[in-house]
């Protein structure tokens, strides 16, 4: 893990020496090192959030093939799987597309575990109600609005209908959910508050992408 807390620890320092050239107030300083450290990840990630989000889309409009797949193999699983795994290589749709987005961002939780634990500044500077951002919050809200935000960004991308494939995929998110808010009770404050952050910027990075390809679907029609 030591190949990317180095150098998220010195690229984080950097935005901080930036940042605190125009902002005296060191609790303010570090939320917007974050927001600024957060915004620049997402962006890096921003083609794998298009993916995800144009594969979700396109599942929600495969729903009524789907269900007819379901309704004709009723009785026959495998095949009913076969069909559906047929449907989505046919439409060039991995149902699992979420996952790497994930797992890529798991490495970079861990890894911020230890860049907050690395830099003493996380520690001396409270945010809020919070005492140290260097310690776990006591009162528990960040934990608790990092698995709201956590549920309301998968809820944008996961697809609806009844196939089992999707039924999955929403239970998942409010496992995932649930995870992240018992995990996080533990973590330091800096490192839920990225979280968050992190969830925020994507859910406006998804909010715009359905957007742009809802308006070029209706300029195909007109």
């Amino acid at each position: 893990m030591n190949f990317l807390v180095k150098p998220m620890t010195l690229f984080f320092n950097g935005i901080h020496g930036f940042v605190t050239t125009y902002v005296s107030n060191l609790s303010l300083a570090y939320f917007l090192d974050l927001v600024i450290f957060t915004a620049i990840i997402k962006t890096i990630l921003l083609p794998l959030t298009i993916s995800q989000t144009k594969s979700s889309i396109m599942i929600q409009k495969m729903q009524p093939k789907l269900k007819e797949i379901q309704e004709k193999y009723k009785n026959d699983p495998q095949k009913m799987q076969e069909e559906q795994m047929k449907l989505y290589k046919e439409s060039g749709t991995n149902p699992l597309s979420g996952c790497l987005l994930f797992l890529i961002q798991w490495p970079i939780i861990i890894a911020m575990y230890y860049v907050v634990a690395n830099i003493q500044g996380f520690k001396d500077v409270g945010f809020l109600w919070v005492e140290s951002l260097g310690s776990y919050d006591r009162t528990f809200i960040l934990p608790i609005l990092s698995g709201l935000s956590s549920y309301l960004m998968g809820v944008m991308t996961a697809p609806k209908g009844d196939d089992p494939s999707a039924q999955q995929q929403r239970k998942m998110n409010l496992y995932m959910s649930i995870l992240f808010v018992v995990m996080f009770f533990k973590f330091q404050a800096g490192v839920v508050l990225y979280w968050i952050i992190s969830n925020v910027i994507q859910i406006l990075q998804q909010y715009f992408i359905i957007n742009r390809i809802r308006h070029k679907e209706e300029a195909k029609l007109q």
